[in-house]
């Protein structure tokens, strides 16, 4: 693994975060203290503590010298139903020699329940929950009732004779030393004996202790687990029922675990995902109660089965929806629903600013939209979405003097180029040109070109000039390679281009709505760049130019390496630059294993996700480059938002996840504009100047700013005008560095 140094480092790593991974995940997380807590709080009955992690440790064992991948038992999705299962045995059964043949048998069936249900909720893409631990715990209890080898632990049977031993324990009087203080109303009492039962301990201590490991590791998970025991407690109430029965045996924990699922995890936390389970919980409800019903028959319990199966059901069906609407599915699983929420805002963005296929404007230079996306002149109904290009002067007209021939209009016999890269399907050219205010409606899109882009779409251009054609069908182009020349032919009173794209290659095939992926628009003579979107009518707009200077700094690929020299202290980094499997690029850091990952496409170049230290110089490319046009245009400025939780006090960050699901009041924004160009034809630098401001509502409260200074043949400067010091990025191939 290129993130571990050696086969010790990594042999260390597994064992001690397949474990504490087993731990920390059954509450949505991937943080060690969170874990170290947790198996604290087990081990306040120190026999289910010492079992379970027993059992965890022995089961990954097994994973691994049956030869399971190594990351898959590493991130604790195979071993946190096991580890249930073990802390179940041990809270279930009185220790004696028969209790070993239990615990094998326990590991066996663990291990193949929990294969095969991943495998077979693998097909349809689906998590499998708790659903072992479920179907293990009662067979065993099943079987083992049948023998009285296996002793069946009595003290939780006839609870009150134990309490009178155990009150005389002082290890039993500290952990339970708040359970009888009244010190909480008996609602939230009920709830930390909920949390607690999770673990398979009941106590107001252990309650605590996982709440406030909880809440200092996901604010949002602290907040949804509330809301689904608190929505329980108000329907169970409404409809009469025990409120106590909810700290029975995973009864509430149903709700809990259903909430943060279905509310932060899988589905991004916003406003409509805390109604909609709110709106669940009497679902839950009525499934636990029907369930316990049916399974007592069988001597079985129900335990956290109505959690599993609406969760999963729900989560299929939204699956299958044709629009992702209200509840958002988190595309970015990192363990942290904060982190998913953040990032998700971020992930539109730069899907937006990454478009997965990209159609640029057919031509060079500063034009004009004639008519617009269903435009009222020939745009109408089903052949609304296409858009007329004209070149405009200063007053708005399109031709010069009078205008009396096609040559006196700014527009004929100008370049048409090709939009995107595919292969020519067709080429009408054999419509003369009209004159002046003269339509030809028998031959409506006059000369025409069509384009196969290989993705389900064909681009049509139309009006072109008779005998201009520099291409012929079957030919590949690439985007901006010269097709032909703008002319006056078919349906045309005048020069114009006519722009669309369409699902089929019939010419004059209905029209199809896809935003442009670049282009600059240009408001009272200063450009805007315009990402993802569709012009409108009397909008002036021309393709953006990639700079080389720019380009060829920002350009990095696989088997380089990134050096960044910080000098002031005279030390060089290191950071080699990989794909993934999903052939995104990364630079990684070894000495801190922090990783950047990032997109460049030619005309914009922007950072996708960082994680790990931020004292690594890699933090600091992140920040002053975050997002860098290739082109330059003196007096367009760039903005973008940034991740908030990379940059705000950690205390506000707290309130600010609580109030995001509702309101996200805070935002970092970022801004990258060229300040300096020493020669405009062939420069020898290009100075940018970034930064970023630090906002709460609407007031912003601190800043950073940095110059970014692009040299010929000589990569990249970047000074932190705050600290004032300065870096120097170079890439070179991985084989020198």
């Amino acid at each position: 693994m290129i993130y571990m140094k050696n086969s010790k480092a990594i042999a260390s790593n597994f064992w001690v975060e397949s474990t504490l991974n087993s731990y920390s995940i059954i509450l949505y997380s991937d943080s060690k203290l969170l874990a170290l807590l947790l198996i604290l709080v087990t081990c306040m009955t120190p026999k289910i503590g010492i079992i379970g992690l027993a059992f965890i440790i022995i089961f990954n064992a097994f994973l691994r010298l049956l030869g399971y991948h190594q990351e898959t038992i590493r991130s604790g999705l195979l071993g946190f139903n096991a580890l249930l299962v073990g802390l179940a045995l041990a809270y279930g059964f009185e220790l004696n020699t028969y209790f070993i043949g239990l615990f094998a048998i326990a590991q066996c069936l663990s291990l193949w329940i929990i294969i095969w249900c991943k495998n077979y909720f693998d097909r349809y893409q689906l998590p499998f929950f708790t659903i072992p631990f479920v179907l293990v715990v009662n067979m065993i209890m099943l079987a083992a009732n049948t023998y009285e080898v296996f002793a069946i632990n009595m003290d939780y049977v006839f609870l009150e004779n134990s309490l009178v031993h155990w009150q005389k324990d002082t290890w039993y009087q500290w952990v339970h030393c708040l359970d009888h203080l009244n010190w909480f109303p008996t609602h939230f009492q009920i709830f930390l004996y909920t949390l607690s039962t999770v673990f398979f301990q009941k106590s107001i201590l252990a309650g605590l202790l996982i709440l406030a490991g909880l809440f200092f590791t996901s604010r949002l998970v602290t907040l949804y687990a509330l809301v689904g025991f608190y929505s329980a407690l108000f329907f169970l109430t409404v409809m009469g029922g025990d409120i106590e029965n909810l700290n029975f045996f995973y009864s509430g924990a149903n709700f809990i675990f259903m909430a943060i699922s279905l509310g932060c995890y899988f589905y991004i936390a916003n406003r409509y995902s805390l109604l909609f389970v709110f709106v669940l919980s009497p679902v839950v409800l009525f499934l636990m109660i029907t369930l316990n019903k049916v399974l007592f028959a069988f001597q079985m319990n129900a335990m956290s089965l109505p959690f599993s199966v609406i969760t999963s059901m729900t989560l299929y069906i939204l699956h299958h929806r044709h629009q992702q609407n209200y509840l958002i599915p988190a595309n970015i699983h990192l363990n942290s629903p904060e982190k998913a929420l953040y990032e998700h805002e971020q992930f539109i963005q730069r899907k937006t600013a990454s478009p997965h296929y990209k159609m640029s404007l057919p031509f060079w230079g500063e034009w004009t939209v004639s008519q617009g996306y269903d435009g009222g002149i020939t745009h109408l109904d089903e052949w609304g979405k296409a858009l007329d290009f004209v070149i405009t002067d200063e007053e708005g007209k399109t031709y010069a003097q009078l205008g009396e021939t096609t040559d006196k209009f700014y527009c004929f016999n100008k370049p048409v180029v090709a939009p995107a890269d595919g292969y020519v399907y067709n080429i009408i050219n054999f419509v003369e040109d009209n004159g002046v205010n003269v339509v030809n409606v028998e031959q409506n899109w006059g000369n025409s070109i069509i384009i196969n882009h290989l993705n389900g779409l064909y681009s049509q251009i139309s009006h072109l000039k008779k005998d201009s054609f520099k291409v012929e069908i079957g030919a590949y182009v690439k985007q901006g390679d010269l097709l032909a020349y703008c002319g006056n032919s078919g349906r045309s009173p005048e020069p114009h281009i006519h722009f669309q794209v369409q699902h089929t290659a019939h010419l004059g095939a209905a029209p199809v709505a896809l935003p442009l992926s670049y282009y600059i628009h240009w408001n009272n003579q200063f450009p805007e760049l315009a990402i993802h979107e569709v012009p409108k009518q009397d909008d002036k707009i021309s393709p953006v130019i990639s700079h080389s200077l720019l380009l060829e700094a920002f350009s990095f690929l696989p088997n380089q390496t990134l050096q960044i020299a910080d000098v002031r202290a005279d030390r060089e980094y290191k950071f080699p630059i990989h794909t993934n499997a999903y052939n995104q690029l990364y630079f990684h850091c070894a000495e801190t294993n922090s990783v950047l990952y990032f997109k460049q496409d030619g005309t914009l170049f922007m950072m996708d996700y960082f994680e790990g230290d931020t004292a690594s110089p890699l933090f600091l490319f992140y920040q002053s480059c975050y997002a860098i046009l290739l082109g330059y245009y003196p007096d367009l400025r760039l903005d973008f938002t940034m991740p908030i939780y990379r940059f705000m006090p950690k205390w506000w960050l707290y309130i600010n996840d609580l109030l995001a699901p509702i309101k996200n009041l805070s935002t970092v924004r970022f801004y990258s504009k060229p300040k300096l160009i020493d020669n405009g034809l062939d420069p020898d630098f290009i100075l940018l100047e970034t930064g970023f401001d630090r906002v709460i509502g609407n007031q912003p409260f601190s800043s950073c700013q940095f110059d970014v200074k692009i040299r010929k043949n000589a990569g990249i400067e970047i000074t932190d005008k705050k600290t004032n010091k300065t870096y120097l990025l170079a890439c070179v191939p991985s084989f020198s560095a």
